[in-house]
């Protein structure tokens, strides 16, 4: 599929590379490029073939946010045009909203390679994958109250879950804007590397995901993992067997013991 502001290339391997692009404005987020995104997510959704998905962005930025030159111009921030019924009725299906909470979503594991600033809904965008490596040219900037707002892409909800509530507190209400090794450090990303060394080491991290681990007890591990941050105890506990019921009827399940017995690497079926 072709898109306006965002390619996509899947590979044999099952690697999806997502790149934001809009360089001219900085890789900021607009109402047809989140549209795409979500089109894109739930694409990679329903391939089975598609099994990990990396989002990066063009040139030397990963996503400026907003446009804030049309926010200063209109005395506001922007919410998408003539909104559908749903959208009204939703509003979190709505928007930069749909594209976050679709990441965090996807069934498939989702890896940030953050290439260059991650600012405002751009830091929302990396908040929503499962794993974030970052260039050392990169830099983090949740600067929402310095503009008169709260996160209202969803980052607010999850960067607890991610750094923990005080450092997200802290965060958050100086809108600060922190470097690669700040991130590090507070547990925002996982890993800083070199700049040419970026999407090597997230194809690498995703190639020992799809090389070691059956796709689908891959996702049912992420959509238990997810669902225990909402759910009490007991809750998770039946909803993790259900999951276990799911895989350990698979085929895989079988090659995965019979790799192991045998000391050869698994052919997964997907199945």
């Amino acid at each position: 599929m072709t898109y306006q502001f965002i390619t996509s290339e899947q590979g044999d391997d099952g690697i999806v590379v997502v790149t934001i692009n809009d360089p001219d404005a900085k890789n900021a987020v607009n109402w047809v490029m989140n549209r795409e995104l979500v089109v894109e997510i739930d694409r990679i959704e329903a391939d089975p073939k598609a099994r990990v998905l990396i989002v990066t962005g063009s040139g030397r930025i990963f996503c400026s946010g907003g446009n804030i030159k049309r926010m200063t111009s209109e005395g506001k921030s922007l919410e998408p045009p003539d909104p559908t019924l749903r959208e009204e009725m939703f509003p979190q299906e709505a928007d930069i909203r749909a594209v976050v909470t679709g990441l965090r979503r996807l069934s498939k594991p989702v890896i940030a390679a953050v290439n260059g600033p991650a600012v405002g809904s751009g830091l929302g965008i990396a908040a929503g994958c499962d794993v974030r490596i970052a260039s050392r040219a990169s830099r983090f900037g949740w600067v929402f109250v310095r503009r008169g707002i709260v996160p209202d892409d969803a980052s607010l909800a999850l960067m607890p879950q991610i750094i923990g509530y005080a450092r997200a507190f802290e965060w958050g209400v100086t809108g600060r804007t922190i470097d690669a090794d700040a991130a590090l450090k507070n547990g925002f990303v996982s890993e800083v590397v070199e700049p040419d060394q970026l999407l090597p080491r997230c194809r690498e991290l995703a190639r020992e995901i799809i090389d070691n681990c059956p796709p689908l007890t891959v996702q049912a591990f992420k959509l238990a993992l997810t669902e225990s941050l909402y759910q009490n105890l007991d809750d998770a506990v039946r909803f993790t067997e259900r999951a276990q019921k799911v895989v350990r009827a698979t085929a895989d399940h079988s090659e995965a013991l019979k790799a192991y017995a045998e000391k050869r690497p698994p052919q997964w079926k997907g199945r």
